[in-house]
């Protein structure tokens, strides 16, 4: 019987020593992780995390979709065909409203102060100086209820105008240059990197981002409460990379400038000089950093009361 035990456990460790070490939950098979974004700077977090292998020493196995509409995220991942999505505050703010079980669980951009990512632009030589200056006249937006229309209202009746009296026209981006050289806009309402590209003939009127508070998030990563439920520690894995991520692409602009000139196809001296997206180094969403948001479309946007803690998923939380 001796000599059996000894011949079992001489096997076992010539077993272990072919096969290697005993998987642990460091060598466990990772996760998979299907991710929505947009090809543009204030979602670059995630091709940065994937370029420095944040992803995988995390034990997550992501599989990255490029879409250029941002509108097209949302249903993707209440759907279910992906995970975790990017998405604007007013996005998931109006999704939420829309009756859609959507929730923040890591910040992306945010907005701490000059210089804007987004800006209001008129001619070099127009004639309007100030808010007021802009009563009665055409303004374009690329969306009549997205954050940078509304925060024009905003900016335009904290400055003493009215923006009431405005009429604001949805134009894409990449037309407002030409609608304001034709004069047939007085003013456009540009983010990055449309705003350093139309500097040749258009000046900066107003910081847009200010006008809706000192601080506050621009954009984030969200997911259905469905998946939550059943996926909370992916969720913790994706928070912690995000916010590691954050802290390398703050600190290091140019290493990440390259990457974003490949993923976004922006010319490089565009990147160079143009306002770059800062990222919340939080480890997830705090209510307060959504509730300015919530506050400019309950004043503008005709959007209903809602408590700033529905849009954010904390461990923890049901």
């Amino acid at each position: 019987m001796m000599k059996r035990k000894a011949l079992i456990a001489i096997l076992g460790f010539a077993f272990a020593a072919i096969a290697g070490p005993s998987l642990g939950a460091g060598a466990a098979e990772p996760v998979a992780l299907r991710i929505g974004a947009m090809p543009i700077d204030t979602a670059a977090e995630v091709y940065y995390a994937r370029n420095m292998g944040f992803f995988k020493a995390a034990g997550l196995d992501v599989t990255l979709t490029v879409l250029n509409n941002g509108a097209a995220i949302i249903p993707a991942v209440t759907s279910g065909s992906l995970d975790v999505g990017f998405g604007s505050a007013n996005s998931v703010i109006q999704a939420r409203e829309r009756g859609l079980a959507v929730r923040f669980i890591a910040p992306a951009s945010q907005y701490n102060g000059p210089p804007s990512a987004a800006a209001l632009m008129v001619l070099k030589d127009s004639p309007i100086r100030n808010a007021a200056d802009l009563n009665g006249k055409i303004v374009a937006v690329d969306a009549l209820r997205n954050l940078t229309g509304l925060s024009i209202a905003a900016w335009i009746d904290k400055g003493g105008g009215n923006s009431s009296s405005v009429q604001f026209i949805e134009m894409p981006y990449a037309q407002m240059g030409v609608a304001l050289t034709q004069g047939r806009v007085a003013a456009a309402g540009l983010v990055e990197p449309f705003v350093t590209a139309n500097k040749t003939d258009a000046r900066i009127l107003g910081d847009l981002n200010g006008a809706i508070a000192p601080k506050y998030l621009l954009a984030g990563w969200f997911a259905t409460d469905d998946w939550l439920r059943r996926n909370s520690d992916t969720a913790r894995r994706f928070i912690t990379v995000m916010q590691k991520t954050a802290r390398w692409a703050n600190t290091h602009r140019r290493e990440s400038a390259k990457m974003l000139a490949d993923y976004s196809k922006i010319a490089p001296e565009v990147i160079d000089t143009m306002a770059r997206a800062r990222y919340d180094e939080s480890a997830g969403v705090a209510p307060a950093s959504v509730a300015p948001v919530i506050e400019l479309m309950m004043k503008y946007g005709r959007l209903k009361a809602m408590d700033a803690s529905d849009l954010v998923w904390q461990p923890g939380t049901p």
